[in-house]
């Protein structure tokens, strides 16, 4: 994380209309965002799968082209991908009820449909067909909501998928089916397939700076359901949420009150999605909107700063004004942004791991960015709001060829002991991490998602080994004092005393 934090200026600001998550502006010659609105636009021309959904789940070459291509489009944890619910507050919802099973109320009508299904799932069909016509009513009943059961889509390259349920023309839940588990291919592979195929047609083209496309994917293979989200933010990105084999025996009771939970949260998710699409349908959020996170925090009494996103960082803190993708070897998400309440920018950062107090540490001796919000979203990451430094990072001092002021060690050394001082280790110490601000003549650390107590937490299980490290940090090995002393010396050695 580096260059994102420097430059303020790097655009010109433009007048930010409050309450909104992104500038709106034309798409004039001028305009960055004309750029970004035509980077959409070819991210999503190219997501349509070139075979059809069953062709895909029954060839492992066509997988590995789909999951693994050249132009990998799809993402669903492998080999990467950001959680879908970050993205959008009904998919949150949605995740958040499935990881509480226990506080979704159901009442004695649901638990009815759970039965129905339970006893009909259970059984052993002949075929797809016949389970399929089994089980039809039942789904239908629990979700709340009729589904279009195997119909042809002849505007989506003929597929015809198991079962789609729409609002208002849009696909807010798709199903796929396969009579047992292990046969004849995915059936969750299946729906992501036929999604892509969906959202990539002519006719949401319009809607394509409007939506991000939320979307409940269901497998279904003999008595097992698999629930998963998606979205599309000029690339798909899935979130497994849930595996359940729902079974009798003697716990029958709680395994038919804990499906009847599940359903009911499909049948509410549908519903949230249905409010969504009917925004969509009336074009009311700002164009290009739905590419940048809408989080929903863990804690429902936390309210999330108010964000006028600008945006996009490349992983290497950059500024750019196309689309980043999210996908492989990305472990955070970082974007421009205005904080409402002032006007100032700041960056977002959103990422698994990060240590707030040593952030806030070295932010009241000056030797950090000021750090505006720090908390958990649904989704499973921390999001990170700090002000935007008017500075470079070491490395693109040494990429410009330019001398790294003594000023810079002196500066880093003073917030190293201040961390030291309460037994926290930074760990990466390394040139992207360190901004020097010419017109301060000072030296800021940013990426606080590694700092941890020392001999106690650990170095992550991703830590790159071929990257300059003391000899003992290894992937997962414990954080020790000695590791920031030895990338101090290494610093130092890069400073010019005169410069």
């Amino acid at each position: 994380m580096s260059e994102g934090l420097g430059d303020p200026q790097f655009f010109q600001r433009k007048k930010l209309r409050k309450g909104t998550h992104f500038v709106d502006t034309p798409y004039s010659r001028q305009s960055p965002f004309s750029f970004l609105h035509l980077d959409l636009r070819k991210h999503i021309d190219s997501l349509c799968p070139a075979y059809s959904p069953s062709e895909t789940i029954g060839s492992i070459t066509k997988i590995r082209e789909l999951l693994e291509g050249v132009n990998t489009r799809v993402y669903l944890g492998r080999p990467g991908g950001a959680p879908a619910a970050i993205f959008n507050p009904a998919l949150a919802a949605l995740q958040r009820r499935l990881d509480h099973l226990d506080q979704v109320q159901v009442t004695c009508q649901d638990v009815t449909h759970a039965t129905d299904y339970l006893n009909l799932a259970m059984k052993i069909y002949d075929n797809e067909t016949a389970r399929e016509s089994a089980i039809q009513e039942s789904v239908d009943a629990a979700v709340g909501l009729d589904g279009g059961w195997n119909v042809e889509l002849n505007w989506a390259d003929d597929i015809e998928p198991d079962c789609c349920w729409w609002h208002e023309g849009f696909l807010i839940m798709v199903l796929e089916l396969k009579n047992v588990v292990g046969l004849d291919g995915n059936p969750l592979l299946q729906a992501i397939v036929d999604y892509g195929k969906i959202i990539s047609q002519e006719k949401y083209r319009h809607f394509q700076e409007f939506c991000n496309f939320p979307t409940v994917l269901v497998g279904v293979a003999e008595n097992r359901i698999d629930i998963s989200i998606a979205v599309c933010v000029g690339e798909i990105h899935v979130t497994k949420l849930l595996t359940l084999d729902v079974t009798a025996g003697f716990f029958a009771s709680d395994n038919i009150v804990r499906l009847a939970r599940v359903f009911k949260a499909l049948s509410c998710c549908q519903k949230d999605l249905a409010l969504y699409y009917g925004e969509v349908r009336q074009k009311t959020t700002p164009p290009l909107s739905s590419l940048f996170p809408k989080p929903t925090p863990v804690d429902p009494s936390i309210v999330l700063p108010a964000l006028t996103y600008k945006q996009f960082l490349t992983q290497a803190g950059q500024p750019t004004s196309v689309l980043v993708g999210l996908g492989d070897k990305r472990h955070t998400a970082m974007y421009i942004a205005a904080l409402d309440s002032t006007e100032n920018d700041v960056i977002v950062k959103f990422t698994a791991r990060y240590n707030e107090k040593a952030h806030r540490i070295l932010a009241s001796a000056g030797f950090a960015p000021k750090l505006h919000f720090c908390g958990r979203v649904v989704g499973g990451l921390y999001m990170v709001v700090m002000d935007r430094v008017d500075g470079k990072s070491l490395w693109q001092l040494q990429i410009d060829e330019k001398p790294i002021p003594a000023v810079v060690s002196e500066h880093v050394r003073q917030a190293v002991c201040l961390l030291h001082e309460q037994n926290i280790v930074f760990g990466d110490l390394r040139a992207p991490n360190i901004l020097y601000e010419v017109s301060k003549s000072c030296a800021v650390v940013v990426d606080f998602d590694w700092p941890g107590m020392h001999q106690v937490d650990r170095y992550p299980a991703t830590l790159n080994p071929a990257n300059n490290w003391p000899e003992d940090v290894v992937p997962y090995g414990l954080m020790l004092k000695s590791h920031d002393l030895w990338q101090l010396e290494r610093l130092e050695g890069l400073c010019k005393p005169d410069a």
